[in-house]
């Protein structure tokens, strides 16, 4: 019952410059960052890592909504549906990044633009196929996205070194 809900709201969602991305969601101090990538690739070990080293707060396990307001301020929102992950919280934040996740012999962070953005953000972004003006809609807000909110490719371990690496490339070196 709760996905067929997602399925009737996200047409809606999408036509109030809204998305709904496949992504753990953290608090870090106020703000948000969204990770994503495929299942498996270690979105929930980023947040845990996140809560274990810098006491952030998971908003979401699996799906995150994001929202663009009047003035270009992008929020992110915990949602109901949270997959196989135990952290559905009703909490928001102004969202500071989207953090796209590969797994790696060594954590190195970039910030990633052009097709290459295009290419490994797209696939996370749920939109409702089914009607097209809220598929239009959806597309649109995801232009303004990548626009204005920084999207950065994590390649990492699981480690704390990644979680530092990744807090310093968003919010600047502590």
């Amino acid at each position: 019952v709760l996905n067929m809900l997602m399925l009737a709201l996200l047409p809606v969602v999408s036509l109030r410059d809204s998305l709904l991305m496949h992504a753990s969601l953290i608090d870090y101090e106020g703000r948000a960052v969204a990770f994503t990538a495929s299942s498996g690739t270690g979105k929930s070990t980023q947040a845990d890592l996140w809560v274990k080293y810098l006491g952030a707060t998971i908003m979401n396990g699996d799906r995150a909504f994001m929202r663009r307001d009047p003035s270009g301020t992008w929020t992110a929102f915990g949602s109901p549906w949270a997959g196989s992950s135990p952290y559905v919280r009703d909490m928001r934040a102004p969202l500071a990044a989207v953090v796209v996740l590969e797994q790696a012999p060594e954590n190195s962070i970039r910030r990633l633009t052009g097709a290459e953005l295009m290419a490994r953000l797209y696939n996370n972004l749920r939109y409702p196929l089914w009607d097209e003006t809220a598929t239009s809609a959806s597309l649109a807000s995801f232009d303004a996205l990548v626009r204005e909110v920084p999207v950065f490719l994590l390649s990492c371990r699981p480690d704390e070194e990644a979680v530092l690496v990744t807090r310093d490339a968003v919010f600047g070196a502590a």
